[in-house]
């Protein structure tokens, strides 16, 4: 299969630079003249690559762009339990502004693994100017079906975001605040959200994460989620 990069709008306007995505096979030499000929007929700055195998050496070597492994991207699927419930602790927030400095803060606090952390030519900026747009988008349900939190006192411990994907429930965010952490909150808002989405009719659930993010990993083994597909993550950056 011969590759082909395509131009991402909203990620272009967003970083104000061409970005775009890089699709087919990587496994002789040539593949890399043809993308950086891609790169260059294109002008495109940074290509996102995923493979489900790690890319051989010789990758490295071109003249015209740099990759970097950003992330092992790991997705974890299970099948719903309806048999849960919603803990008491925990309450909708869809559409409620009331604690947004502090969902914004757990939410870049939970992006620590991201790609966008990760690769330091994004920049911090970026990268909590993404989380935050995540955050307000699902607060206002632009990309969310609802929010849930945990609050304890009055303190907001932590947060889940419901979404959906191929038709299939999806978990976007979930981040503890840290001096919360180590009480079972997390395994709680996973086990609410699944309940929630067993209510909305939903079979299968799945959330995807970092696979360096071993606690995240940890959490979601605990909660009976199985890795369904592991992918290598690639970011390209024109020299």
């Amino acid at each position: 299969m011969q590759q082909t990069l395509s131009k991402l709008e909203w990620d272009s306007e967003f970083f104000n630079f061409n970005v775009g995505r890089l699709q087919g096979l990587i496994n002789k030499e040539q593949d890399i003249r043809n993308i950086e000929f891609l790169i260059e007929k294109k002008n495109i700055t940074l290509s996102y690559y995923s493979t489900p195998n790690e890319l051989p050496p010789y990758v490295y070597k071109s003249k015209i762009f740099e990759i970097v492994l950003v992330d092992k991207k790991t997705t974890y699927k299970k099948n719903i339990n309806s048999n849960l419930r919603i803990h008491e602790s925990i309450t909708s927030i869809a559409n409620n502004t009331s604690f947004m400095d502090k969902l914004i803060d757990l939410s870049i606090q939970s992006g620590i693994y991201s790609r966008f952390n990760i690769d330091k030519k994004i920049g911090k900026e970026k990268f909590q100017q993404l989380y935050t747009l995540w955050m307000v988008n699902s607060i206002n349900l632009k990309i969310a079906k609802d929010v849930l939190v945990y609050t304890e006192m009055k303190d907001l411990a932590g947060f889940v975001t419901l979404g959906e994907k191929n038709n299939q429930a999806d978990i976007g965010i979930i981040s503890v605040d840290s001096t919360f952490r180590k009480k079972g909150i997390g395994k709680i808002l996973m086990t609410s959200a699944e309940k929630k989405f067993s209510n909305l009719g939903y079979d299968s659930i799945q959330v995807v994460t970092q696979g360096d993010n071993i606690p995240a990993c940890k959490l979601y083994e605990s909660c009976g989620y199985q890795v369904d597909s592991l992918e290598f993550f690639y970011h390209i950056w024109k020299k």
